[in-house]
């Protein structure tokens, strides 16, 4: 598995790639988890790959399955617009026909949320047919 590192006053730390993010969604599903764990997830791998030395490496490779059409979807669409905002060249696997919806998707489940969702997805991933807050992928 590739890894990065990131430095935090003199420790190194592992950081996720995005195959391991895929695994820890896909198992997070089978376990049933809610929602919530799953895009805390999402969210701590695209804050440890922005301080990365090498982020590119954290995306390049095709990742596994997660068990769910709309979860790879999301995740493809998430490292897209990372790759984009970070000036890095989009992995080919994020544009592979598997990794869009044919049915949309709100990732709340809350209907009055979804307009607002909408209007703040990020674009590559509404392109896909995921819909959810921009700041619901980010940490705060």
């Amino acid at each position: 598995m590739s890894r990065a590192t990131l430095r935090r006053r003199h420790r190194v730390q592992v950081v996720w790639n995005v195959d391991d993010l895929a695994g820890f969604i896909g198992t997070s599903l089978r376990q049933r988890e809610g929602d919530g764990q799953r895009l805390r997830y999402i969210r701590q791998f695209l804050a440890d790959a922005a301080r990365a030395d090498s982020p590119a490496t954290l995306i390049d490779a095709t990742p596994r399955t997660t068990g769910d059409e709309r979860w790879d979807a999301l995740l493809a669409g998430v490292v897209e617009d990372f790759a984009f905002h970070h000036r890095l060249s989009v992995p080919r696997w994020t544009l592979d026909p598997s990794r869009f919806l044919d049915t949309w998707w709100f990732v709340s489940s809350i209907p009055a949320l979804h307009p607002t969702a909408m209007v703040e997805t990020p674009p590559a991933v509404a392109n896909r047919g995921v819909f959810i807050r921009r700041a619901s992928l980010v940490n705060v």
